[in-house]
């Protein structure tokens, strides 16, 4: 879809050969394409500052959650718990606790 919406903004000297197109893109004309592909691009700015907006309280909320992992799994009275009660979980709080923070996160 975003190469033919490229394909549709491109002037046709431009253009190495001019192919008939068939199907829906021939249908619709080149302005409404452009039309579509900034409606689709708007959209996806939206997304894009939405992520951006959280990013970093969410990285904050991992890492602290990552910690605290951790800070359990040092307590041996916990894992020796975990290792006899709940062995899927230990395996996976184990996994979690051995991520290493991201390193623009060191950065920051």
């Amino acid at each position: 879809m975003f190469a033919r919406a490229i394909r549709a903004a491109t002037p046709h000297s431009q253009l190495v050969a001019a192919k008939k197109m068939t199907g829906a893109a021939a249908s619709t004309p080149p302005g409404q394409q452009i039309a579509r592909m900034e409606r689709e691009l708007a959209a996806l700015q939206t997304q894009v500052k939405s992520v951006e907006e959280t990013y970093g309280i969410d990285n904050l909320h991992l890492t602290v959650a990552r910690g605290y992992v951790a800070k359990l799994l040092a307590n041996t009275r916990i894992t020796r718990w975990l290792s006899y009660h709940r062995q899927e979980y230990l395996g996976k709080f184990q996994k979690i606790a051995e991520i290493d923070p991201q390193p623009e996160a060191l950065d920051a």
